[in-house]
């Protein structure tokens, strides 16, 4: 991912919160010579020392059938927002876009024991709907295991991150006030979530 110096997110928590937060991603490998991608929720283990990720593909997904031992790609991005000229001071002046990713790439394990399997459901559940867990274990052996037989659940360790905070940092102070301020009025939710991380970034960790 290009990113300018300016652009860098470095903060490993930062990072971690943003992936757990937007845990939608896309999962990128190379299958018959092809790169495909699939939509999957994927999360992690929130060790910043040692980060993991898990996910699942449907048993029918090709995409797992030469992922072994691959180094994947994993897209995470959420907030995104036009940026008018509007804002702007200078009359010389052309719009843009702010936006945050994180891109992170790892080699690929698939899980075959039980246990590991399960645990990854269960995290998996716990994330999204943890008040479903209860029921979940109480549904026949049965069928749970007719449910984990139908995916194929991977592991991937993290060999490198790149993270991206686009956030109107080459701006001026009144121009960013400006946005922000754009951003806050607008009728788009992710406009308004664009202004939170602009205003966050800004208080926390001094990025303008």
């Amino acid at each position: 991912m290009y990113i300018p110096k300016i652009n860098i997110l470095n903060d490993m928590e930062e990072i971690i919160s943003f992936i757990d937060r937007f845990s939608f991603g896309i999962l990128l490998s190379k299958n018959d010579g092809r790169i495909i991608g699939t939509h999957i929720p994927i999360i992690s283990n929130l060790n910043s020392q040692n980060l993991k990720l898990y996910t699942h593909l449907a048993l029918a997904n090709n995409q797992w059938k030469e992922i072994e031992k691959q180094e994947v790609l994993l897209i995470f991005s959420e907030p995104h927002a036009y940026i008018s000229t509007n804002n702007y001071i200078a009359m010389e002046a052309v719009p843009t876009w702010n936006y945050m990713a994180v891109h992170i790439y790892g080699n690929v394990s698939i899980l075959h024991n039980k246990d590991d399997i399960q645990g990854v459901m269960d995290q998996t559940i716990i994330k999204y709907e943890r008040d479903y867990l209860g029921k979940w274990n109480n549904l026949s052996e049965e069928f749970k295991n007719k449910m984990l037989k139908g995916i194929v659940t991977l592991r991937i360790d993290v060999t490198n991150i790149e993270a991206k905070a686009k956030l109107s940092q080459n701006k001026s102070e009144h121009e960013k006030e400006n946005i922000t301020g754009s951003l806050l009025n607008s009728s788009l939710p992710s406009d308004k979530l664009m202004a939170e991380y602009m205003l966050r970034f800004n208080k926390k960790n001094n990025l303008f």
